[in-house]
């Protein structure tokens, strides 16, 4: 896994969270600046081993959906759609596995 950094347009900062075979998993919420972006990727890695909390939930199309909060409730990052509960279930237990020693690709310039 990978976290990969970029600079929207609006000029903040967001990072994705791409699997092993470099489908994004994960959005961040918009930061406004890229120290904060890298933070927020710290904060994923320490929280995950910890109290990290996750809210499922099936959408309107019938797919499934994860959010990753904070000890203190704010939003760390939304998932990609996944077409069954078990497949979400699945990439929350991998990202809790594999987040840690996951990569970080810079593309904010």
């Amino acid at each position: 896994m990978k976290f990969v950094i970029s600079r929207k347009n609006e000029g903040v900062f967001q990072f994705l969270l791409k699997d092993t075979e470099d489908r994004p998993v994960l959005w961040s919420t918009r930061y406004p600046t890229k120290s904060q972006c890298k933070e927020g990727i710290d904060q994923l890695r320490r929280q995950i081993v910890g109290d990290l909390s996750f809210d499922k939930w099936r959408t309107q199309s019938g797919r499934y959906v994860f959010h990753l909060k904070s000890d203190e409730g704010r939003l760390l990052a939304m998932s990609a759609p996944f077409i069954s509960k078990t497949e979400c279930s699945n990439y929350i237990s991998k990202i809790m596995n594999m987040v840690g020693g996951a990569t970080e690709e810079d593309l904010a310039f």
